[in-house]
């Protein structure tokens, strides 16, 4: 009941869109099973925490270092040096338990390109890890207070992390969803489970057994069909999965359907390898999608996972088991140590590698001898974005004289890293035009008052009020161009606009406010709509095409992406001019992230290469004229 929906929900299935709440299943049922061993121990007089990490180590780390180990080896011959990276960053932080620590630093784990990311899902191993450190220290610090000191000092961490999670998936979602002072809660679920059973374990079928268990069933079954990426997680949207896991625990009695269902022999065989079947089977769709490509994946998932569960299958039989049950402590110490020192030693090189001679990379060779220069330098992030003489770091805004520049600027330019992708048409075109501007860029940082970017500290309502100011300071501006992800200012979950959720109402009535000061200056104002977002970096999607010869470019349709875009034309109102830019991206039923001539339209997910950059510029300067 944990693994399976996880399972599911990487491998894209389309019903399983809110798989991941498996993740709080396995929660719950692991703050049930570790409070049990420690309060048993605890009142036999015989807890030692030395050997409680001895057996959570058994548990957990001979098969975490054999599928990294296993992992070590792709990763060296098929990942990207970016990708290599990563990966090896990743390793460390799985070695040292803060890997959640990472992933949360580096992105939302319902990014589209977290899906890539080999170790993601290790940031739940982190969550657990950590939780074994401090909850055996916190009861021991309660016990010679009683079970009543016990109990109140659960229930008050319980409130605070779970007002915390609620808080925290509207103003810091990817930390919320990532670390364990949020998720601490569903833990204490089982926790407190195991507390309950402790006074009441003589519980016998009966209809109020099987109606509670039954209902268990459905809370955890129920959220797997109806959530998806959109939804705020966790918060309250996990009560129903982990208060269904704690119904089944404490009323899943023997006869009850719930029992016999969770004890049929193919539940109970998935439960055994349960464990190796997470650690492997987000390596395998990893991996499989860095050298296949993700078209491909789809038609070769089920394959993937039945992989996966054999491999889950093998660690579970030569690893887990021999581990937990057969070493001895000095061989498991020795075992570990061998492992670590691996792990360690291939990080190092790794980075050494990347950093001092990247194009040793056995996949970076391969791509030198086969892709395009231009598609080595989106691969590379070269050539991209330009430098501009002002950059005022701690609020994340860029200054950058373009056009005609030996005249007085008579244009401005506004927006986030859209605008910046389309800096560099605009600088060349506003020159042939004899215009002279400054183009004011803020990085994550739609140009919106009083937004703020919970993600990105230098993302705040200051830093377009500050753009504000430096426009009210110059004289001559004549045009303000404006650009920028409206759609995600609208609907991301870590967007504040005035320290509110954001929504179209509020994005609209912020744009009207700053068009009517632009109004008031005498200056025209325009916006140029957004281009098409692509599930995955569409550079790397090419090398992929390169290297399986499977794939296709990525393309969207049309009606989708005008719909995509729809929020933001009922802007259109509040400028002067609001520029559609469908007609330069798609063809007539289709918006391809390669045109016809095989030149990249966008080079990651949704920023203009250099090509369509002045394509675009020149499309902004005809509707000047």
């Amino acid at each position: 009941m944990a693994v399976v929906p996880v399972i599911l929900f990487h491998a894209g299935i389309a019903p399983f869109t809110g798989g991941f709440i498996g993740v709080d299943v396995f929660f719950v049922i692991s703050g049930y099973l570790i409070s049990t061993i420690i309060l048993n121990e605890m009142d036999a007089g015989r807890f030692s925490i030395m050997r409680f990490y001895e057996r959570r180590a058994r548990r957990i780390l001979p098969a975490l270092f054999f599928v990294m180990l296993v992992c070590i080896l792709f990763a060296w011959f098929w990942l990207m040096p970016r990708d290599l990276k990563d990966f090896a960053e990743s390793l460390a932080a799985v070695t040292l338990f803060v890997s959640n620590f990472l992933f949360w630093l580096e992105a939302g784990y319902f990014e589209a390109t977290a899906e890539l990311k080999p170790l993601l899902h290790t940031w739940s191993l982190a969550v657990e890890e950590q939780y074994y450190i401090f909850f055996p220290v916190l009861l021991m610090m309660l016990n010679p207070f009683g079970r009543r000191a016990i109990l109140i000092g659960l229930i008050a961490i319980f409130v605070f992390s779970f007002a915390l999670s609620q808080w925290g998936i509207y103003n810091h979602p990817s930390a919320t969803f990532f670390l364990l002072p949020a998720r601490g809660w569903e833990l204490l679920v089982g926790v407190f489970a195991s507390i309950y059973l402790r006074g009441h374990s003589t519980f016998t079928r009966t209809i109020h057994t099987e109606l509670l268990s039954l209902i268990g069933l459905a809370m955890i079954i129920l959220p797997i069909f109806v959530y998806d990426k959109s939804t705020p997680f966790p918060g309250a949207y996990a009560l129903p999965a982990t208060i269904g896991t704690a119904l089944i625990i404490l009323f899943a009695r023997t006869g009850t359907f719930a029992e016999r269902l969770l004890a049929a022999k193919p539940m109970v065989a998935i439960g055994l390898v349960s464990y190796s079947a997470y650690l492997w089977h987000q390596p395998v769709f990893a991996f499989f999608k860095h050298r296949f490509g993700s078209a491909y994946f789809e038609d070769a998932v089920y394959l993937l996972i039945a992989l996966s569960l054999l491999l889950a299958t093998i660690s579970y039989w030569l690893v887990e088991r021999p581990f937990r049950r057969a070493a001895t402590l000095k061989q498991l110490g020795v075992s570990m140590a061998v492992c670590f020192l691996m792990v360690i030693g291939a990080t190092t090189t790794f980075l050494t590698v990347i950093d001092e001679n990247y194009k040793a990379v056995p996949s970076y060779r391969w791509a030198l001898e086969h892709a395009s220069p231009e598609l080595i330098s989106y691969i590379e992030n070269r050539d991209v974005g330009r430098e501009c003489a002002n950059d005022i770091q701690a609020i994340g805004l860029k200054i950058c004289r373009f056009g005609a520049t030996d005249q007085e600027p008579t244009m401005v330019m506004w927006g986030d890293s859209l605008a910046g992708a389309l800096l560099y048409g605009i600088d060349q075109v506003a020159r042939e035009n004899g215009v002279a501007g400054l183009a004011f860029i803020t990085n994550g940082c739609p140009p919106i008052l009083g937004l703020r970017n919970t993600e990105l500290s230098t993302c705040t309502p200051g830093t377009q009020a500050r753009v504000m100011e430096e426009i009210a300071t110059l004289s001559g501006i004549k045009v303000a161009l404006l650009t920028g992800n409206l759609v995600g200012a609208m609907t991301a979950r870590n967007v504040l606009i005035d320290g509110n959720p954001t929504s179209a109402v509020i994005v609209g009535h912020k744009m009207e406010m700053a068009m009517k000061t632009f109004e008031m200056a005498g200056i025209t104002s325009l916006f140029v709509e957004q281009g098409p977002t692509f599930d995955a970096h569409v550079a790397e999607h090419e090398m992929q095409r390169l290297r399986s010869g499977y794939e296709k470019p990525q393309a969207i349709s049309r009606s989708s992406h005008v719909a995509s875009v729809a929020p933001t034309r009922v802007l259109a109102g509040a400028f002067d001019d609001y520029i559609e830019t469908t007609d330069l991206y798609c063809n007539k039923s289709t918006c391809p992230s390669v045109d016809s001539g095989g030149n990249l339209v966008i080079f990651d997910r949704n920023h203009v290469t250099e090509k369509y950059s002045l394509k675009l510029a020149q499309l902004v300067f005809s509707q000047l004229k």
